[in-house]
């Protein structure tokens, strides 16, 4: 009765109280249990101080907190450092039973030459699984997108003398691991040498003792950019769990443009020994802004761009074909957010008919690294209001959704802003074919919109970073941000266009079912009634 009251809007001020607790008490989100929509989620979050914690969607509710033993000072006798968490097993078909799993990645020291410390916890109770002293430092954490019959991740962990050791260590990883080796690259970025490296891995390492788990690294290629006029700043690379829907994108004039899509694409920015200062210590002359896009498997650079007149601090984010990327443009005075976006050319023939019924196409043909590509690049750069501390893209489940930045400002704040407005093919007057296909007339700024802000009125204090993970449900995208405060919500950058929102009242629409199902009903016995009376006429 009292929710009836609710939804006919009749309640008082404390029956509206009454109902929001019974409806926070029996809330489908705070339910320690799995949902068909993939809302319901827990956050495993890791501090400096080694402390790990598992948070609930629903409410922000802390399940379990763990300062590790294996990162107390007292352990190893040093001042240990936590690095990273990541995801270790991931249970599905045959391993369901078993629950999922996180490795923390640590050092027992302050050097970056420390042995390095693993720590498996369990993400539902928080109980230490594993944990093991590593003989070896811990210079770079490569997770690999392959598991073993366990589900459980593979790792390469890259030590301080370029030696790679695989984990975990069982005969089936290594089995897997060996024959996908060859098709395996990386790439590592040393600010302070001011070089990008390109490696492949050999079989044998180099340490005196035989470990059939450590393998060498072979140097590929490098580029060492000349210190006395570019420093690097930035590195970024595609989300490795990134979905795209499409490769194929058609434009207004029903012409199609195909995506250069591809995971070792790199983007690298670099700054003038100079403009790395604050912003005004240098004079527009003196500073300039260069952005790379770059193969990470054969080291070629595959487009160039200079930005005269810009200073950093430089942020920047890439996903699918295109990189946005944020810096501080001295002659402006301005901030600015300029965008990148590569095209394949050599699929462009695959528009002829023809050749599509004759077989004749390359759309199947095999994709390498090392031929040549024909590429193609649109451009454009905007004014934007607010200097930037983080940047992220939105992730969906398929990738058929719109995407958006996330732009965590000076503010401590979350702006989304559509990715539209950041299309290098926007101008100032589209044609009718461009504004049906959705083309934003250009303008030289950006637009902020309030109601665009995903904190609302809340500021995440000291923010550092934003992380968007998809959800089940195409249309909703998870995004958590992370700094002296967290900050959590559910986002539908194209609206929730596969579901209804939890608001919907069920009951209203119950009520308003009967009453059109009692009016047809009145209705039909009021025109019987009047036919019969003219029938007596």
């Amino acid at each position: 009765m009292l929710k009836l009251k609710g939804t006919l809007m009749l309640a008082n001020a404390d029956e509206v109280a009454a109902i929001q607790a019974l409806r926070l008490k029996s809330s489908e989100k705070n339910k320690m249990t799995r949902d068909h929509n993939g809302f319901r989620k827990l956050l495993v979050v890791l501090t400096k101080a080694g402390k790990v914690m598992t948070l609930h969607t629903g409410d922000g509710r802390v399940i379990w907190s763990k300062l590790l033993p294996s990162l107390r000072a007292s352990r190893f006798g040093g001042v240990p450092s936590a690095l990273r968490i990541y995801q270790w097993q991931v249970p599905h078909h045959s391993v369901m039973r078993e629950n999922p799993s996180v490795l923390v990645v640590g050092r027992t020291g302050a050097e970056s030459s420390a042995p390095g410390v693993f720590s498996i916890l369990d993400s539902y109770s928080g109980e230490e699984l594993n944990s093991m002293k590593l003989d070896h430092s811990v210079f770079q954490i490569i997770p690999l997108t392959l598991k073993d019959s366990s589900e459980q991740r593979l790792y390469l962990i890259l030590d301080s003398n370029s030696n790679a050791h695989l984990y975990p260590k069982s005969a089936d990883t290594l089995n897997i691991f060996l024959h996908e080796m060859s098709n395996l690259y990386f790439y590592s970025v040393d600010i302070q040498a001011n070089v990008i490296k390109g490696y492949s891995l050999q079989k044998s390492c180099d340490l005196n003792f035989g470990d059939d788990y450590c393998f060498s690294t072979k140097e590929l290629w490098s580029i060492i950019f000349p210190s006395d006029s570019e420093r690097i700043v930035i590195s970024e690379t595609r989300n490795m769990n990134e979905v795209v829907h499409t490769q194929a994108k058609t434009i207004g004039d029903h012409d199609v443009m195909y995506k250069y899509l591809s995971k070792n694409l790199v983007f690298v920015a670099t700054l003038s020994p100079k403009a790395a200062g604050d912003i005004g210590s240098v004079l527009p002359e003196e500073a300039s802004l260069v952005a790379y896009l770059i193969d990470a498997v054969t080291g070629r650079i595959l487009h160039r761009v200079t930005h005269h007149g810009a200073q950093g601090p430089v942020h920047a984010v890439l996903s699918e074909n295109w990189v946005v990327y944020h810096y501080f443009n001295l002659r402006a005075h301005r901030f600015e957010m300029a965008v990148i976006e590569i095209y394949d050319q050599s699929r462009a023939d695959n528009k002829d008919v023809m050749k599509l019924i004759l077989g004749k196409h390359n759309l199947s043909a095999p994709i390498t690294s090392y031929a040549r590509p024909e590429v193609a690049v649109k451009s454009q750069s905007y004014f934007f209001t607010h200097s930037v501390k983080a940047m992220a893209v939105t992730q969906t489940a398929k990738g058929i959704t719109s995407k958006q930045l996330l732009i965590g400002t000076i503010g401590d704040q979350v702006l989304a802003l559509d990715k539209r407005y950041l299309d290098p093919r926007r101008s100032v007057n589209p044609t009718q074919q461009e504004k049906e296909e959705g083309i934003i007339p250009l303008t030289d700024s950006l637009p902020i919109i309030p109601q665009s802000f995903v904190t609302h009125s809340h500021q995440v204090e000291a923010l550092r970073g934003i992380v968007s993970i998809p959800a089940k449900l195409e249309s909703t995208t998870l995004v958590f941000t992370y700094g002296v405060d967290l900050f959590y919500t559910q986002l539908a950058p194209s609206r929730t266009y596969d579901s209804l929102t939890d608001e919907f009242s069920y009951a209203l629409l119950l009520i308003t079912i009967a009453v059109l199902v009692a009016a047809i009903i009145v209705t039909w016995i009021w025109s019987e009634k009047k036919e019969l009376g003219d029938k007596w006429r």
